[in-house]
């Protein structure tokens, strides 16, 4: 009998339909696969996994699919490994971003909420402190081309620690209103450092869309609600091995330093915050 997903994510939904019948397993855990199409990704994860832009969840606790594994969808249905999966009735997924005036008056809450969670990335430690300093020296300019050659590809995880931090810094970026959704676009260069399912997140970023706990925060902390707030950033800090701690860590870079454009120095950012 098939599974039913429960949501799709706007940008796996468009991919799926752009690459029917080429999709391949690159890399398979207990609660998500990540699949590729030439240069799309997403994901099928299990509904103990947030909602994200590449995100097909399905009804199931478990993923049970081997590396290499193929994907085939049509229409309205996909088969992945032995999880035969209709689509019919999921919810269409789309992360909502705050009113950026309301976000403005509540940074400091939100910063506050993110700062423990962004206190455990790799990037707030030697060997890549330094570099990620320089990134978010750029960032203070709205330099995301500098901040990519600075950190994309750096660190440890599954999505480099640099890869994950310029997403949380895009998502802020778009919503405070420094960046219109999907104006930057990451250099093929600097794009080679890195991983097709990196550059796949970087990019829905790049357009204002992320997992879900990462909206929740934005949305609660907006609205003033500091508990609120706290509880989604603890979700965030439950994704993945590393990656929730390096996307708070690039959301508190680009909190902290828009509220700092006025009085820039060369002094870490890092220091003033985290360490």
């Amino acid at each position: 009998m098939p599974q039913t997903a429960l949501t799709i994510g706007a940008f796996a939904e468009s991919a799926l339909r752009k690459s029917a019948g080429r999709w391949r397993v690159l890399a398979s855990f207990e609660k998500a696969a990540y699949v590729s199409a030439d240069s799309e990704v997403i994901v099928v994860a299990s509904r103990q996994v947030p909602p994200g832009p590449l995100y097909v969840t399905i009804d199931a606790d478990r993923i049970l699919v081997n590396d290499g594994a193929t994907l085939t969808y049509h229409e309205d249905h996909l088969k992945l490994g032995p999880h035969s999966v209709t689509l019919t009735s999921a919810n269409r997924w789309t992360g909502l971003l705050p009113d950026p005036d309301q976000l403005s008056a509540q940074r400091a809450t939100i910063v506050d909420a993110l700062a423990p969670v962004a206190a455990q990335s790799a990037l707030v430690a030697a060997p890549y402190s330094r570099p990620a300093n320089e990134g978010i020296e750029r960032l203070q300019h709205g330099d995301f081309d500098g901040i990519a050659r600075s950190i994309v590809g750096l660190g440890p995880g599954f999505t480099p620690a640099g890869d994950d931090a310029l997403a949380g810094m895009l998502v802020i970026a778009v919503a405070t209103g420094r960046l219109a959704p999907g104006d930057w676009i990451i250099d093929p260069e600097t794009a080679r450092r890195t991983s097709l399912m990196s550059l796949a997140f970087v990019r829905c970023a790049a357009a204002g869309q992320a997992i879900a706990p990462v909206h929740e925060l934005l949305l609660s902390g907006a609205a003033g609600e500091a508990v609120a707030c706290r509880a989604a950033c603890a979700k965030l800090a439950a994704v993945g091995g590393t990656s929730g701690a390096d996307i708070a860590f690039g959301m508190w870079a680009g909190l902290q330093t828009s509220r700092e454009l006025s009085s820039a120095t060369s002094t870490s950012v890092i220091g003033r915050g985290l360490r």
